[in-house]
């Protein structure tokens, strides 16, 4: 998670120039191309974000009743002051409770590649399973994968810079592999009005083909598809829980 990470955790991504308005524009698109309602006189349709984070993709999808799920609970204070009005809890992807949440919904998404935060085989089918208890029949669920197995290039270095007249930040990692797993240790040097200082920050995400997660879909019973080149250049994951 990141937690040591989360004042700034916007500005890197911004820096990366990850665009979420056109993002979300798309990814709707996608939704209702796959036989999300658009709403009506029943209402909006119905969206669990799961892995919200600080609610980037959701505030702009304020066309959906929608729902926010995060692990950490910093980054759901500040979903808060993006989201104000939605249902933001605190909880593990693996672990959901429908009923707390107000399932069923017309859609589950888990974007950002944070489905990698599972570590293997099993726990991607425990999330993916979790994810799917939510879902009403005909609904849809769309997962945003890492990167698969044999992608990463070993030795090379990573690096985010930040430069802002209030504040100047760069972003350094070596990513390693480890079995199926790649291990990001990030180091942050941050300089504001109070100074300049380093921050350590670990993440320890899985790895894994395109099959694998679609296997695990296909245990979950969903109808699954894979479409290029998704929100981000990852693809997407989708999976139509029959009717």
């Amino acid at each position: 998670m990141f937690t040591k990470s989360q004042d700034w955790y916007d500005l890197v991504y911004d820096a990366q120039g990850k665009d979420y308005e056109v993002e979300a524009a798309t990814f709707r698109q996608m939704l209702h191309a796959r036989g999300v309602p658009r709403g009506g006189l029943g209402g909006p349709p119905r969206l669990l974000d799961v892995a919200c984070g600080t609610g980037r993709h959701l505030a702009l999808l304020d066309d959906f009743d929608r729902v926010g799920v995060d692990l950490d609970p910093g980054m759901l204070e500040r979903a808060a002051e993006r989201c104000p009005g939605v249902m933001l809890v605190e909880g593990d992807m693996r672990t959901l409770d429908p009923g707390g949440l107000g399932a069923p919904f017309d859609a589950v998404s888990c974007l950002f590649s944070s489905i990698a935060y599972m570590q293997d085989v099993a726990s991607l089918t425990e999330a993916i399973g979790s994810m799917v208890r939510c879902i009403r029949p005909g609904g849809v669920l769309a997962i945003e994968p890492f990167l698969e197995p044999g992608v990463v290039e070993l030795g090379r270095p990573w690096a985010t810079f930040v430069d802002r007249p209030e504040i100047k930040i760069a972003r350094m990692d070596v990513p390693r592999v480890e079995g199926r797993c790649l291990q990001l240790e990030f180091e942050y040097l941050i300089a504001d009005a109070d100074g300049v200082r380093h921050v350590h920050e670990s993440h320890r995400v899985g790895l894994f083909t395109r099959e694998e997660i679609g296997s695990a879909f296909r245990a979950a019973g969903l109808e699954w598809s894979f479409v290029e080149p998704g929100l981000s250049g990852r693809g997407l994951h989708f999976g139509r829980r029959p009717d």
